[in-house]
């Protein structure tokens, strides 16, 4: 059987030298690959010098997922009351350590030296992105963000249980089980997804779906327009954990079955009341409508552009990254501040009108320079018709990949 590239998925030849467990051994297909994926395989394959908790921070980030190893959430402002929000200074460390390659030795010694807050703000600085204006403004303005860890420190273990020991008891799991315990079993991804989900809905914990996780869309987090809109689903998500068991809840969430499921337990009403979750939940996490990846894209930073979204909605015909800038940040304009929705723009490119679609969610038409761009990518270059059963893609799991119908 041939050997699997650990990153890509694809063939591979090349075996990693170092790794301590012989039949275990891990495989890449190029030096590249073996790179980029070492942030994640260092944990298996035998440190060379003892793991701090910003060497989590960075396997977390690398994951597309918040921490869950209660000594980096609390020494990097993601736990306590101080956090406002965490996702969001999670996208700050996304943005620096995964899109700037700030490693998490460097991460370590600003924090030991009491210095991170002003280095985060000079690492975002140099990136170059219209969201990292964003997060270098919303971090500048909260220089005690990460509090004091010297104050906190007594309350780790006790924080730890409060938090996952609910989450623990929903999934069955032995009382004695740490989350790095959870971590090693190697549940699929979407097993993972469900406990992850009920550990967010912990009274002590509530923070919001991360946008750049698969979590976001397998739950149907993607089809809200704001704040309010997020409660209420995960008021929705949480009844129905109430409800049933986590058997039930993985079982429904693997098989697209959830609709049914918040039926049996008469939460069918509240359901439906959630604009277009209902029909996400038809199909995911099997397939689901690509306009919800290209909300990912243009919302977070970090997120790699998908083929089928660049296909579909007039990124393909970009010329440089300057027009990918300004298609990126009208579409963002249309999710964040129009709150248009995204089935309308599933619709207008399926019909060949996004172009006609985004003028109308903007109340105005555009005008010189901008027309002339928009026009071209959303109507003169991108698709004139596109079946809408094309306008779908695939989940896979355990690869963190998606692929076009």
């Amino acid at each position: 059987m041939p050997n699997t590239c650990a990153n890509c998925k694809g063939p591979a030849t090349r075996r990693c030298t170092g790794c301590t467990a012989s039949e275990f051994s891990v495989w890449y297909c190029t030096p590249q690959c073996q790179k980029t994926h070492w942030a994640e395989h260092r944990y298996e394959c035998g440190p060379t010098r003892e793991l701090t908790p910003a060497d989590y921070l960075a396997r977390a980030v690398y994951r597309g997922r918040m921490p869950d190893n209660v000594a980096t959430m609390l020494n990097y402002g993601l736990l306590g009351p101080w956090t406002e929000p965490a996702t969001t200074l999670f996208e700050v460390y996304t943005s620096v350590i995964r899109d700037l390659g700030v490693p998490a030795k460097k991460i370590h010694q600003w924090r030991r030296s009491g210095r991170l807050h002003q280095e985060l703000l000079k690492q975002l600085e140099q990136h170059p992105g219209e969201r990292q204006r964003y997060l270098h403004t919303w971090l500048e303005r909260r220089p005690l963000i990460f509090g004091n860890p010297i104050k906190t420190a007594g309350i780790t273990t006790q924080v730890a249980t409060q938090m996952l020991s609910p989450a623990m008891r929903y999934a069955g799991l032995p009382e004695w089980y740490t989350i790095d315990d959870v971590r090693q079993a190697d549940m699929p991804d979407l097993w993972q997804y469900c406990f992850d989900l009920r550990v967010l809905l912990t009274p002590l914990h509530l923070m919001r779906v991360p946008k750049y996780g698969f979590d976001w869309i397998c739950f149907g987090f993607c089809t809200t327009n704001d704040e309010d809109g997020e409660r209420r689903m995960r008021d929705l998500y949480a009844d129905l954990m109430d409800r049933c068991t986590f058997d039930e809840f993985y079982a429904a969430t693997r098989n697209a079955s959830l609709i049914s499921l918040f039926d049996a337990n008469f939460l069918g009403a509240e359901m439906r009341s959630l604009p277009n979750l209902e029909d996400m939940l038809r199909t995911v996490p099997l397939s689901f409508r690509v306009v919800y990846l290209l909300k990912q894209y243009v919302l977070c930073e970090s997120i790699k552009l998908h083929e089928h979204v660049a296909n579909n909605f007039g990124f393909a015909s970009c010329r440089g990254e300057t027009e990918k800038a300004d298609l990126r940040a009208l579409y963002r304009r249309l999710f964040d501040e129009m709150h248009v929705d995204p089935l309308v723009l599933q619709h207008a490119a399926a019909q060949g009108r996004l172009y006609e679609a985004a003028e109308t969610a903007c109340g105005f038409k555009f005008k010189g320079a901008e027309k002339a761009l928009f026009r071209r990518l959303l109507k003169e270059e991108c698709p004139r018709s596109v079946p809408e059963k094309e306008l779908y893609v695939r989940y896979i799991e355990n690869s963190n990949r998606s692929t076009s119908n």
